[in-house]
């Protein structure tokens, strides 16, 4: 466990603690862990915070859940071909959009939620 050191202000001793900047940026799916853990795992979200760790743990949940998505929907879309988007473009998009809405959900319950 790291040592935190104090610097005293006035009548109260700050603990010295400083963010480092963000290497890359947190996504769709990084933003929604970070909601997630503010509201219903506040201990482990306070923990990460305190230990500099949040944004990377953010970016690597964005990273994995995206990966996530892609596979599944390319599951999906072995399973269900998509309809041929020159003949029926609107076909296409509807289904398209229903397959990323199921790959969604299951990434949102297996990653993000758990």
């Amino acid at each position: 466990m790291r040592e935190i050191s104090y610097s005293q202000n006035g009548e109260y001793q700050i603990p010295d603690i400083s963010l480092e900047e963000t290497r890359g940026t947190i996504g769709k799916y990084g933003m929604m862990r970070k909601e997630y853990l503010r509201n219903h795992k506040v201990a482990r979200f306070n923990i990460l915070t305190l230990q500099n760790r949040l944004d990377s743990h953010l970016m690597e949940i964005d990273s994995q859940a995206r990966q996530r998505v892609d596979d599944l929907m390319n599951e999906l879309l072995e399973k269900d071909p998509a309809p041929d988007k020159m003949a029926d473009g609107m076909a296409w998009t509807r289904h398209m959009n229903q397959i990323k809405a199921q790959a969604e959900e299951l990434v949102i319950q297996e990653i993000i939620y758990s």
